[in-house]
């Protein structure tokens, strides 16, 4: 926010007594709040340095996200798809449950079928590869040590409007599956 000096948090190290304290390498100060904090709408879109604690929630996607491309691309997923029990929802109902179609849009993935996979189950194969274009962008930003975007919803009712939106599109998607007559 403008007319805002940032806090600034130091890195604790453990410090040798018998050390001249004129001979230690300063530590570096890397800002605790936000570089910059914009407001969009309901959204509240804060900037922190590369530094910043919360950078290491960017190697873990980055990381996570690579398993999951190379395990797409390696793994024989065809031949593990066939070890997955069967719904245990499905067979007792005859009705498809809100995740029925994630194993085979997952194998479709694995093979480059994409509209396949959209078709097997749009929500979660949607958000599977929303996942995977996060790890992309969590890698470059990690890699070239860039500010990390945080984004937040700024007020309770925007909390709730998209907790509502959630469970609409999570019905919305089942109501399409048992359309589709899995």
């Amino acid at each position: 926010m403008a007319g805002r000096r940032p806090c600034y948090s130091v890195a604790v190290e453990a410090s040798d007594t018998r050390q001249d304290e004129s001979s230690r390498a300063p530590t570096p100060l890397v800002p605790a709040g936000p570089l910059r904090e914009h407001r969009l709408g309901p959204l509240r879109v804060s900037l922190y340095a590369p530094g910043h604690p919360t950078a290491d929630l960017e190697i873990a996607v980055a990381l996570v996200g690579a398993v999951a491309v190379a395990s797409l691309l390696v793994l024989p997923l065809g031949s593990l798809a066939a070890l997955v029990p069967s719904c245990r929802f499905h067979d007792l109902t005859g009705w498809p449950c809100a995740t029925c179609g994630v194993t085979r849009g997952v194998v479709a993935l694995g093979k480059g079928a994409w509209r396949e996979a959209l078709r097997c189950n749009p929500l979660l194969v949607s958000g599977l590869l929303g996942f995977l274009a996060c790890s992309v962008v969590s890698a470059v930003l990690w890699v070239f040590r860039l500010p990390r975007p945080r984004v937040a919803l700024a007020s309770r009712g925007a909390r709730l409007a998209a907790g509502l939106a959630v469970v609409a599109a999570v019905l919305l998607n089942w109501a399409y599956l048992v359309a589709d007559g899995r």
